[in-house]
């Protein structure tokens, strides 16, 4: 966080605080473990602070001792607010951001609009978004980590942790989607990964959806559908986190955590 930020929420912004520190356990979906972080948007920068801990100390596990690549996102689109897209703006010097496009694996295969979409569009819910672009940070692995702690809480980051090599997987999920994708407009991308939300894990699973974690350990996807920080887990999580200093509140089949303490 910059020191000009630091500045503006301790002595200028009106924004309320509220540390976002709960991690909740959410089953288990096509042999991942899944888990949420609720985390409300519009709360001052500092409320998300144990939220970057935690993130960078859980992707920094799996890079340093299970020998795993990450892999840093950040998805700017039309539903971020305008602080968000500065935030991203004024580092993207230092990320080098690369462009590629998010694919829904449970959700239609993005095409173009055509005539009857527009005769059948719903007035009140609006045109839905055709291009869900997402920037791949290409700098160097603090880059990397750099980009997720700083988004943190913006509603933008996806982190993708694998033992595949990069290239490899993000080779595996093109080839992937673009057997998915019909739309030439949206087969020109050099890259494509998934974006998920809780509803693709309800069964059953759409194929595609388990095709495209394929490879993944770990997924980490700030998810405003969702309220919240969606992860998926191919490790089992609950000796990590604690390992990680997170205190255990609930036992029992929905076990839940507090960040940081």
């Amino acid at each position: 966080m910059t020191a000009q930020e630091q500045t503006a929420y301790g002595t200028e912004d009106i924004r309320p605080y509220a540390a976002v520190k709960d991690l909740e356990y959410q089953g288990q979906a096509a042999g991942f473990e899944c888990y949420s972080i609720p985390m409300r948007p519009g709360l001052r920068p500092d409320s998300y602070d144990p939220v970057r801990a935690f993130l960078e100390d859980l992707v920094s596990y799996f890079t340093a001792r299970l020998g795993c690549n990450h892999e840093s996102f950040v998805q700017i689109g039309k539903p971020r607010d305008q602080a968000a897209t500065r935030r991203f703006s004024e580092n993207a010097r230092k990320w080098i951001p690369e462009t590629g496009l998010g694919v829904w694996p449970h959700r239609p295969a993005p095409r173009m609009w055509k005539t009857e979409d527009l005769e059948e569009l719903d007035p009140t819910s609006g045109m839905t978004t055709l291009l869900h672009s997402l920037f791949r940070v290409t700098a160097d692995a603090n880059a990397r980590l750099s980009a997720m702690t700083t988004m943190a809480g913006t509603g933008c980051g996806l982190q993708l942790i694998s033992r595949t090599e990069s290239a490899a997987l993000l080779r595996d999920l093109k080839e992937l989607f673009l057997g998915f994708i019909q739309d030439r407009v949206f087969r020109i991308f050099p890259w494509y990964v998934p974006l998920l939300e809780k509803a693709v894990l309800v069964e059953p699973i759409e194929p595609l959806a388990v095709n495209a974690l394929r490879g993944i350990s770990l997924y980490v996807r700030e998810s405003p559908e969702d309220g919240g920080i969606l992860i998926l887990s191919a490790e089992p999580l609950a000796e990590i986190i604690a390992q990680l200093g997170c205190k255990q509140i609930e036992h029992g089949t929905t076990p839940k955590w507090k960040l940081g303490d």
